[in-house]
């Protein structure tokens, strides 16, 4: 298995500690075709990257494309999932900026609506200490399906990581929109039984290192492990062997 992109790093414009330079200079060294910069999107606290700077980003990583021309870099934005209406902090205003929208739940995003900071946040903090019920799954999953629904995500990254979920619900979800489902090795999500529950739907797999400093671009260890140990297809994994995605943000 020969991982060929990577859609999920950082840089300096949320919390990264390498450049757009730094991050595509090792994609390029590990043979990619395909690496996305996905700084985090407004309303994630002290790190969220404000419209006013996408402009900015733009030109930085157009002036670094001109340096690899085996390298498509492409300019995302990991929009944060702002409670159970499945709300994102990326606008259709936005998206048209936007070469690639990938989206997940991060619990210092703070919601629109009071009541998502209570049903979904404070499950978040509460899942450290006690086992959540029913009905904070089936809300939790509702809000992933939704964002899936209401917007053009092209990928949820790391689903599940502090909220947990019924997968085989949300794999179905991404299935239908034509979503992908990211398999990520810094929070190690989705778990071993979310992996088995989402191979019993038709959702597609992303491995993506979410990386935060450059020498972690393209690392997918634990991805790797997980889909061998379940002997994953791969016609089902989306960022390997040269494979090019469909992505639903650019179908406007």
């Amino acid at each position: 298995m020969n991982i060929t992109a990577d859609y999920h790093s950082h840089t300096t414009y949320s919390h990264g500690t390498g450049s757009i330079a730094d991050n595509a200079r090792v994609a390029s060294e590990k043979g990619f075709d395909y690496l996305a910069i996905t700084d985090h999107g407004a309303r994630q606290s002290f790190v969220g990257v404000k419209r006013r700077l996408f402009d900015k980003i733009r030109a930085d990583m157009d002036n670094v494309q001109k340096d690899y021309s085996d390298l498509k870099l492409l300019f995302g934005v990991e929009a944060n999932i702002l409670g159970e209406s499945g709300n994102i902090d990326v606008t259709p205003e936005d998206l048209d900026k936007l070469d690639i929208l990938i989206a997940g739940y991060h619990f210092m995003a703070f919601p629109y609506k009071p009541n998502d900071f209570f049903n979904i946040t404070c499950s978040a903090l509460a899942r450290y200490c006690l086992k959540p019920t029913k009905s904070q799954i089936e809300r939790q999953t509702r809000m992933y399906i939704n964002a899936i629904k209401k917007n053009k995500i092209d990928i949820i990254t790391h689903p599940g990581f502090r909220l947990d979920i019924d997968y085989t619900q949300f794999g179905k979800a991404c299935a239908d929109y034509g979503t992908y489902v990211e398999l990520s090795s810094r929070h190690r999500t989705p778990n071993e039984k979310g992996l088995e529950e989402l191979l019993l739907t038709d959702c597609q797999f992303i491995l993506n290192s979410d990386a935060h400093k450059p020498e972690n671009v393209g690392a997918c260890e634990f991805a790797k492990e997980l889909i061998e140990k379940y002997d994953v297809p791969a016609n089902r994994i989306a960022n390997i062997d040269h494979k090019t995605l469909t992505l639903r943000s650019q179908n406007k």
